[in-house]
């Protein structure tokens, strides 16, 4: 990983490496994108998220680009996450994205991703936030160490480092724990009309998970937010045995109501 310019953490691309609980091996792209590879670049969706878009605990073939990309011909998909990522975090990938020039930007949300976003509620290293009262923003910290630095260089060494001396993160989920009573919408207002005079939003499209709070949807709506909730009759059957992050199957399912919806936009093929 590296710090870009634009001060967020970034990958730098064509790396692999095996899954610590699985035996398949997770991909970083030439584009320095977890996953799944566009063909072209002419004519795509973003697909912007934090380790529900990462997914390294599944294989490359069950990432949610690689799935839209097989029931959506007219389309590729461009994936761009990183594990941790605030709501905040999306909008500045989205940022630098436009200059793609995608037909929309896909933002798979849950309302934590909102919730860690605001500093003035509980300050956060790891990803991107603002401070609600003088709209300042804060950037990830990239950690490192001189042991980390020292390690990287014996590549066995390192592996024992980074997989059983610090415990790995790489499957952060922090989305069952905050339940919708726990909300305060007041900041929750507060940092809608801050993304809202501060980026473009005609283009973007929220794509929140079954077990998202409704309220804090219906706020986005009626702030001209364009909004999906994936839904699901039996949620625990997306997850993963021993993760609650989606498994293959709860992708597969992500993916073909999320085409049902992009083909309710009536885009024509570029």
């Amino acid at each position: 990983m590296y710090k870009s310019q634009s001060e967020l953490i970034k990958f730098y691309p064509n790396q692999k490496g095996y899954w610590l609980k699985g035996s398949h091996k997770w991909v970083v792209n030439k584009y320095g994108q977890f996953g799944y590879e566009p063909k072209r670049l002419d004519n795509i969706f973003t697909v912007i998220g934090d380790s529900y878009i990462s997914n390294i605990m599944n294989p490359p073939e069950c990432h949610q680009a690689n799935y839209l990309s097989k029931i959506n011909k007219d389309f590729d998909f461009f994936p761009c996450s990183r594990d941790g990522a605030s709501f905040m975090e999306m909008m500045e990938m989205k940022t630098e994205l436009d200059s793609l020039n995608p037909n929309g930007h896909l933002l798979y949300v849950h309302h934590g991703d909102f919730v860690e976003s605001i500093r003035d509620i509980k300050a956060k290293q790891n990803t991107t936030q603002v401070n609600l009262i003088n709209g300042k923003k804060y950037f990830p910290e990239l950690s490192s160490s001189k042991l980390k630095d020292l390690l990287y260089n014996f590549k066995f060494a390192y592996y024992i480092y980074r997989n059983y001396i610090v415990k790995s993160n790489n499957s952060v989920n922090n989305r069952d724990s905050l339940k919708s009573k726990d909300l305060d919408y007041g900041y929750l207002m507060k940092l809608i009309l801050f993304v809202k005079k501060n980026y473009e939003i005609k283009n973007v499209y929220l794509i929140f998970s079954p077990d998202s709070d409704d309220k804090l949807i219906d706020l986005l709506k009626n702030n001209g937010f364009k909004v999906m909730k994936l839904q699901s009759s039996n949620y625990k059957e997306w997850k993963m045995e021993h993760d609650s992050h989606w498994s293959c199957h709860g992708h597969s399912e992500a993916a073909k109501q999320v085409s049902v919806f992009l083909k309710s936009l009536h885009l024509n093929k570029k």
